[in-house]
């Protein structure tokens, strides 16, 4: 009986020790998957802080632009025309030499994103101006970029909130040819659609001309003869 007693207790210290070991190999690969877990999310962070630097880099050299201007829309608002909803009349002078690759009124449901593309040739500068109907809606712009496989969206101009009693207006150029994408976010909305008005356009960057050179060849002289006394004399 005491040789049974002393195998159990022989076999129970086993398992325990199996056990014990068990859990120190799961205290270190938990301690492992933590550090490089805790390493993934360090680097993503340079990533993302890295993009960001480099998106910031890319707008301040295109000189980007973008202001606010507090404005009630027309009574013939939101009825179709993005032109008449934006009061494009009263810009007629500033949009007069853009030539405008979209105009319209959209709705951008609940948790989507509505994108546009546009082609900005180096030295031309792609101008905007848009308005949300009621709350807000998010607004950025990306860049196109292609690589080996297909392409990547970089951004350029980081994602923002603007209210529905500004007209929101902007601008960028382009340091290359380029492929810009404008984006309206609602994907932060659950239930809410919204209702935006937006114009587009491109504008060449101006064509400058040299002025024709001066004729600066000598003046011919009269032939050689008796100078004449001037007509009007000083007075000393």
């Amino acid at each position: 009986q005491s040789v049974d007693f002393v195998t159990v207790k022989t076999t129970e210290l086993s398992e325990s020790e199996r056990v014990q070991k068990g859990i120190e190999v799961a205290k270190e690969t938990a301690k492992v998957v933590s550090e490089k877990t805790a390493q993934g999310f360090e680097v993503a962070k340079e990533r993302t802080k890295a993009m960001r630097q480099s998106a910031g880099a890319v707008w301040q050299q295109g000189r980007g632009s973008i202001s606010k201007v507090r404005a009630n829309v027309s009574a013939i608002a939101w009825k179709g025309s993005a032109r008449d909803t934006l009061d494009m009349a009263a810009r007629d002078e500033m949009w007069n030499n853009i030539r405008v690759q979209g105009a319209e009124e959209l709705v951008v449901p609940a948790r989507t994103e509505h994108t546009s593309a546009y082609h900005v040739s180096k030295g031309s500068t792609l101008r905007w101006t848009f308005r949300v109907k009621e709350h807000d809606v998010g607004f950025g712009v990306r860049m196109r970029v292609q690589e080996w496989g297909g392409s990547r969206e970089d951004e350029v101009l980081a994602v923002e909130r603007y209210d529905c009693a500004d007209t929101i207006s902007g601008s960028w150029v382009a340091d290359e040819d380029r492929t810009i994408i404008l984006a309206f976010d609602n994907r932060y909305s659950r239930l809410r659609s919204k209702t935006v008005a937006y114009l587009v356009g491109t504008e060449k960057p101006p064509v400058f001309t040299e002025p024709a050179p001066f004729d600066t060849a000598p003046v011919s002289t009269l032939a050689a003869g008796p100078t004449s006394e001037p007509a009007v004399r000083a007075i000393v």
